[in-house]
């Protein structure tokens, strides 16, 4: 099946973008190649633009003390599984403790990385990361295997610490959801939002051999879906006008 996310308000977006950048950095270093230690330099440097705009820190400590409140009032109902929840309030707790310890904003540190500012500085020519126009580059890639993986681990830390809360706030997340089969009849299906429900996020789930793709246009009271017809990726698509059969995940906690 293929899954469509569409994330219901701007810090779960946020979350999103992490954990999406997050598991590139992680995927580059599995092979630490001098063309992948490139790479997640690169993808370092997106982690950097995009905390150095947004308050990562705040929006995480925010949300973990309201999905600790949630767990909580869950294990107050009768029937549910209070050990298992128990465990999940205490992870949520060590992760609030650990990213509140942590001093200044995400990504502060490289705020004065001499090396890593100057591929930033550089980042949005083509073809500028490179040894000629960036000797020092050169120099670094050059070390060897353990000292670039050293130095990247280094690096990513503060953003590896704040995944890991990301990582318990996204699985609950998806866990918690109300689903159902339905069909988007001529390509369009609309529904309104529950206003007793604080949804997070809406997943999509299309059977692989569809050839559309969704669009999703959500507010706070509804949400619509448009399915759009792919025949070739070189042009636009354009309306499915054929039922679509698809499942439906609506996320909260």
């Amino acid at each position: 099946m293929a899954v469509y996310e569409q994330p219901l308000n701007e810090k779960i977006r946020l979350f999103l973008r992490l954990e999406y950048l997050i598991k590139r950095f992680q995927l580059h270093l599995e092979s630490p190649t001098p063309e992948n230690c490139q790479a997640a330099v690169m993808v370092l440097l997106e982690l950097y633009n995009l905390s150095s705009r947004l308050d990562v820190k705040n929006a995480l400590l925010n949300v973990l003390d309201w999905q600790s409140q949630a767990v909580r009032r869950l294990s107050e109902l009768e029937g549910g599984d209070a050990e298992r929840l128990q465990k999940i309030l205490n992870r949520l707790k060590e992760k609030g403790k650990q990213i509140y310890s942590f001093r200044g904003q995400l990504g502060q540190h490289l705020k004065r990385h001499a090396f890593l500012n100057l591929l930033r500085q550089r980042a949005g020519i083509a073809g500028s990361m490179n040894g000629f126009d960036v000797p020092l580059f050169n120099f670094w890639m050059h070390q060897t295997e353990e000292k670039r993986v050293e130095d990247l681990k280094e690096w990513v830390e503060p953003y590896s610490m704040a995944y890991d809360a990301i990582k318990i706030v996204l699985q609950l997340i998806r866990e918690s959801r109300e689903s159902e089969e339905l069909i988007a009849e001529d390509g369009f299906f609309q529904a309104g939002l529950n206003p007793s429900r604080d949804y997070q996020l809406l997943r999509i789930k299309l059977a692989e051999n569809i050839t559309c793709y969704p669009e999703v246009s959500a507010g706070k009271q509804r949400f619509s879906i448009r399915f759009v017809k792919v025949d070739s990726l070189a042009e636009r698509g354009t309306q499915e006008l054929k039922d679509v059969s698809f499942s439906l995940f609506l996320c909260s906690l």
